[in-house]
């Protein structure tokens, strides 16, 4: 009689529980939900709902792409956030770093040195003159084949920078070392992001920068994976209802 009261008590506790979680996890819902309402009332509508989730989906793709790259979600999800925070810090946009990141990913074993070859690919850049997606682009094919593969860099004087002659064949493993020791930590031009980040351009870039994380912020609190189910069972409805659709279809047309 004892061991069924024990045994009663705590599959009530146990009950409880599960409908608390899941109260909880609708109430952020609601929440998220409201929250967007709000910012979209002030914001304009229609254009920032489709911006928010044109943003979702650009960071779906790639947080995806960088758990492939990375061979792991936790991995991949700690490259993501390095970028994140690399973002926050530079005169270039989150949208032009994420479009060049998944290029340096594939040059890169891991997380870490993935934050390593951004800040390497910010000061290139900033020297440069070149965007950031192009010096990524450019940035892989040097580290992939040597400095030889890099036409822009050639064009803009880095193949000289890097004190390597014309003509004269370098390995990959010397592309990558001088790179490292001209461009990265202790370097010549490991301060030339953060010079550029104090001009005009880079101050306006980082503002635009934060109306990106708004969105960004927005469409992980649950908007976007709410919108994105709502998809999924409207996609299930016209699956199971096809021969159905078929049929409206031929009426309107006929």
């Amino acid at each position: 009689m004892a061991q069924n009261l024990v045994l009663n008590i705590l599959a009530k506790d146990k009950t409880r529980q599960a409908f608390a979680g899941v109260r909880a996890g609708l109430t952020n819902l609601r929440s998220a939900v409201f929250s967007v309402q709000s910012a979209i009332i002030g914001i304009g509508g229609g254009l920032a709902i489709k911006s928010i989730l044109n943003v979702g989906s650009t960071v779906e793709q790639l947080r995806l792409r960088f758990a492939f790259l990375f061979k792991g979600v936790q991995e991949g999800d700690k490259a993501f956030k390095g970028l994140i925070d690399f973002a926050s810090k530079v005169p270039f946009s989150l949208e032009e770093i994420q479009a060049g990141a998944g290029n340096l990913a594939v040059v890169t074993k891991n997380a870490e040195e993935l934050n390593e070859i951004l800040e390497i690919t910010g000061n290139v850049a900033s020297v440069t003159g070149l965007d950031f997606r192009t010096t990524a682009e450019q940035i892989q094919r040097s580290f992939s084949s040597g400095i030889g593969s890099a036409d822009l860099f050639r064009e803009r004087g880095v193949r000289a920078l890097l004190g390597f002659k014309a003509g004269v064949q370098v390995t990959t493993e010397d592309t990558k070392k001088r790179f490292r020791e001209l461009f990265g930590k202790g370097g010549e031009f490991e301060k030339a992001t953060e010079v550029l980040s104090t001009s005009f351009t880079g101050t306006l870039s980082m503002l635009s920068d934060k109306l990106f994380k708004f969105r960004l912020d927005t469409a992980q609190a649950g908007f976007f994976d709410f919108i994105k189910q709502g998809l999924v069972e409207i996609n299930k409805l016209l699956e199971e209802n096809s021969d159905e659709v078929a049929k409206f279809g031929a009426k309107l047309s006929a």
